[in-house]
């Protein structure tokens, strides 16, 4: 079977570069929908379903090649390799720009510019550098433990949490839903997968050009993180979104596209 029929590849567009979006964790394709629309007439977008999302076939996912995002990366950059693209854009949320972020450090032709929204390269602090990822060690146990202990009662939970802005309750009900249709075994292994994930070695060789995007108010990725993140790329510029909460191309997709248009079109 094809990466792209295990990943529910689309298409959409009939000329231009490419331009590919990847979704984070109990997220969908269907969130770049206005991000489609977008940039169909001046590339041709490539969208798909991560490995362990209710959209992707669930053959796509493997324990033993999930339990770390390298193998999140290894599948972008398969899925790329098989449709031939070269020097795209990519666009990638949470750990869908993660992912990004290291199949680019391993293929440094394979994306010519990348776009990060809400990404962290590691969510956990470390007292040895001073590093801020948001979670203490113990407190990344804990939010694991309860996981697995309950997850459909986490689920709810966390998803509010991330989500944020409870004025817009509508948004935190659809992902905790989706959230809920997840396999909690399959959830389970990629959450962790995604939370202990520590690649702040790599992004020094990151070499392309990198729009780091980030939201107020983030409970999953601190400003602080991102901020240090950016310094990190060579190539990278930050913008700072008065949106709140984890998602923030959910909450205002028309302010994060005013945000990235000039750098997906290269002015």
């Amino acid at each position: 079977m094809t990466r792209a029929t295990l990943h529910r590849a689309r298409v959409s567009g009939d000329s231009g570069p490419w331009l590919v979006m990847a979704h984070g964790l109990g997220g969908s394709p269907a969130q770049w929908d206005p991000f489609v629309e977008a940039f169909r007439g001046t590339h041709r977008v490539l969208t798909f379903a991560q490995a362990g999302s209710v959209d992707a076939d669930p053959r796509a996912f493997s324990v033993a090649r999930h339990s770390s995002t390298l193998g999140f990366a290894d599948d972008l950059s398969l899925l790329c390799g098989e449709l031939g693209l070269q020097d795209a854009v990519f666009i990638g949320h949470s750990i869908g720009g993660n992912a990004g972020v290291l199949a680019s450090v391993g293929a440094p032709r394979l994306f010519s510019r990348l776009v990060l929204i809400n990404s962290s390269p590691c969510y956990v602090d470390d007292d040895t550098t001073g590093y801020h990822g948001g979670l203490s060690r113990e407190g990344l146990a804990a939010l694991l433990d309860s996981a697995a202990a309950d997850y459909q009662t986490w689920a709810g939970g966390f998803g509010e949490l991330v989500m944020g802005n409870p004025e817009k309750p509508e948004y935190a009900e659809q992902f905790v839903s989706t959230l809920r249709k997840l396999d909690p075994e399959v959830a389970a292994v990629a959450f962790r997968a995604a939370f202990t994930a520590d690649f702040r070695t790599s992004l020094p060789r990151l070499v392309v050009p990198t729009l780091v995007l980030q939201s107020q108010e983030d409970p999953a990725v601190p400003m602080e993180t991102a901020r240090w993140m950016a310094a990190q790329i060579p190539a990278a510029r930050m913008v700072e979104l008065p949106t709140t909460g984890h998602f923030p191309h959910l909450i205002d997709p028309d302010g994060v596209l005013e945000a990235i248009r000039p750098f997906v079109l290269g002015r």
